[in-house]
């Protein structure tokens, strides 16, 4: 038989994974009203998940580790970082000579959307479908 702090670890892991899975439904969601209704029960589950934390948390349980400041600004610098690398890598030209790697990924544009500031060298949309390929041939 399970204790009571065994039960409560598995209710939280059981939230975390029922919480994803509303959040993957809410996100392909296209019916708005569908959407509506799937974030309503995510918020639902996010309240049932924190319910559970409190409780394993006021007993002990479950004592989740205080970031530093230090460890919080390095890792703000690294991702800064990465953001900045990934930029570069993205306003290169198709074609261009990437390090060893010869990039032949194909570009995909971006049609900027209500509010969002128009994108300067934005490459022409291709097509992402790619017939099926015959593994028999």
């Amino acid at each position: 038989m399970l204790e009571e702090k065994d039960r409560l670890n598995d209710s939280l892991v059981m939230q975390k994974y029922i919480a994803g899975g509303y959040n993957l439904a809410a996100l392909e969601a296209s019916n708005a009203q569908l959407k509506e209704t799937l974030m309503g029960i995510l918020r639902e589950e996010h309240l049932i998940q924190h319910e559970i934390y409190n409780e394993m948390n006021s007993r002990g349980w479950y004592q989740p580790k205080t970031a530093n400041m230090s460890d919080l600004s390095q890792n703000i610098n690294k991702w800064n970082q990465e953001l900045q690398r990934v930029q570069n890598v993205a306003q290169r030209q198709p074609g261009t000579q990437l390090g060893s790697y010869q990039s032949t990924f194909p570009q995909y544009g971006f049609q900027a959307g209500n509010n969002m500031p128009p994108m300067g060298n934005v490459v022409q949309q291709q097509s992402m479908y790619r017939p099926p390929q015959n593994p028999m041939a």
